[in-house]
Parts: structure tokens; C-alpha cells; sequence
């Protein structure tokens, strides 16, 4: 079941666009289609924010800032999903409207990204207003990497789509794709599997040191599609959900006892949507 949300006509993008920017502010640049960033150091406050009811699925994105940059976009009447520290700056995901969808899920209308030098508003970034009130936008929240210099810019849905990254420089503020390669456990490289299908990311896997990892004990009661994957020569599948976004559970050995947990979203092929290390003895 979907509901209304209603169209974004002050949405950011616009506020923004009508201001001047700020002159003193850092050099920033987007480097990636329908994503803008603009330096400010003045924080906004949302026009016509939505009131979310107890209950209410975009209410189960909203948390309780931790940091004081989080608390001023909060204090401002934004909602806020997520902070992340990084290189000096402080990002913080933030929204005031959304709608709901199948499986819990939040399509946030209007997420923008407000960066913190310090205790100081640095720059937003923002992006196009959906194209209609079933559908959100693409910015949700940020969320970690495990480069010294990026935050990771994603949608906030259950599948938590990246994106693209933020990246801080010396002189520049800058959104750009997400990055090619991350590094895990100190020494595993992995490339970015967002968005390629199982055959596709197999390949890729096995050129990089990884193999398949079947589960030790599948579970044999009822059948889910892991079963059929398995049979059809995938043992790496593990389980997979049956209903929504049809999530299924994937994972990958290396050598040095290192385990890649990969989560894919649908199916005919399924696709990665989201993965992690979790790193093996030292």
C-alpha cells in the first residue's frame, strides 16, 4: 500500500537555487547527474515539513542526533536519519517529508545532506524532487566507508541503495560515484558489486581470491529461492525472503578466512544491493 506524500514545491533544491551562495564558504563540486551541492552557512529550515504519526514507516527512519551538528538540523524541524564523522566534517542525513510503500519502506521526498566544518554549516547537498509523490528522491542519509576520506550518500529504503559518495579534499567539498575499490580488514580489496547481477559478481569474486561459501546447514524445511539457486549450481546462496523486495542472503569465502556477506534484491538475476567483510583470524 502506498500514501500520498503530496508534491514538493518548496522542496530544497529550489530554496537553495533562490539563495546567493556563500562566498567565504569551501569550493564544492558534484560530479554526479541529478545530485547538487551548494556551500552555506546559514541552516535552513524545511517548508511545510510533514507531520509523521506514531506508526507512520518514515517515522522508523528518524533517530535521536548524537552529535551537536545533528542536533542543530534537528532543532531547525528537519528529521534526522543518520551522522557520520569524518576527514574534520560532520554529515548529517536529514528530511521533513516522505511516503510509505511495501515492506516498511520510506520514500523520502526530500533528503538533503547537510556538511559541518567543525561546528559550522559548510555546504548541502540536495537532489531533483521526485518525478511524482510515489516515489522518493535520491538522498536518504549517509552512511560509513572504510576510506579516510568519503561518506556514502544512499537512499534510506530497505535496500539502502549507495548512491554516491561524498568526498572530503583539502580545498573541495565533492559528490562523486561511488568509489571502484573499498579496503576491508586492512588488506582485502574489494571492488564495488552495487548493482551487478550474482553471474556478473561471481566472476568478479573469483578473479579477486573469493569463493563461493555454502551454509553449513540449510534449512531444508519448506523452500525458499535460496533452494532453487543452489540447485541451479549457486551453493553461496544462503536464504532468501519470499515476499517485498525478495532479499536473499549470499556469501563468499577468502583464503585468509575472511567472509564477504553480499545481500541481493530481486530476481532473474538477482542483484547486489549491499555487502560487507567480516574479517578472518590475524
Amino acid at each position: 500500500m502506498f500514501h500520498r506524500f503530496g508534491a514538493v514545491p518548496a522542496a530544497l533544491c529550489l530554496l537553495l537555487a533562490a539563495s546567493p551562495a556563500d562566498a567565504a564558504g569551501p569550493a564544492v563540486d558534484s560530479q554526479v547527474k541529478d545530485l547538487h551541492i551548494a556551500a552555506r552557512d546559514e541552516l535552513p529550515a524545511p517548508r511545510d515539513p510533514q507531520v509523521l504519526e506514531d506508526g507512520h514507516f518514515c517515522r522508523m527512519q528518524v533517530i535521536t542526533p548524537k552529535t551537536a551538528a545533528g542536533r542543530a538540523v534537528a532543532a531547525r524541524g528537519w528529521y534526522v536519519t543518520s551522522e557520520v564523522q569524518r576527514a574534520g566534517h560532520t554529515s548529517v542525513g536529514a528530511f521533513s517529508r516522505g511516503g510509505e510503500g511495501t515492506s516498511g519502506t520510506c520514500f523520502i521526498a526530500d533528503g538533503n545532506i547537510f556538511v559541518f566544518r567543525g561546528q559550522a554549516l559548510a555546504a548541502i547537498v540536495y537532489g531533483d524532487p521526485p518525478e511524482d509523490e510515489y516515489s522518493g528522491g535520491l538522498i536518504g542519509g549517509v552512511a560509513e566507508t572504510t576510506l579516510p576520506d568519503r561518506v556514502r550518500i544512499t537512499d534510506r529504503t530497505p535496500p539502502d541503495f549507495a548512491q554516491a559518495d561524498l568526498r572530503f579534499g583539502t580545498d573541495v567539498i565533492a559528490v562523486v560515484p561511488v568509489a571502484e575499490r573499498e579496503t576491508f580488514c586492512g588488506r582485502l580489496e574489494v571492488p564495488n558489486l552495487r548493482g551487478k547481477d550474482i553471474p556478473e559478481v561471481r566472476k568478479i569474486l573469483a578473479r579477486e581470491g573469493w569463493r563461493p561459501a555454502p551454509p553449513e546447514a540449510p534449512e531444508e524445511e519448506g523452500y525458499d529461492a535460496a533452494t532453487g539457486y543452489r540447485a541451479e549450481g549457486m551453493p553461496e546462496f544462503e536464504t532468501c525472503s519470499g515476499t517485498g523486495y525478495g532479499f536473499c542472503a549470499v556469501n563468499y569465502g577468502h583464503a585468509d578466512g575472511a567472509r564477504l556477506h553480499v545481500t541481493t534484491v530481486g530476481d532473474e538475476p538477482p542483484t547486489v544491493s549491499a555487502y560487507d567483510v567480516q574479517c578472518g583470524p590475524r
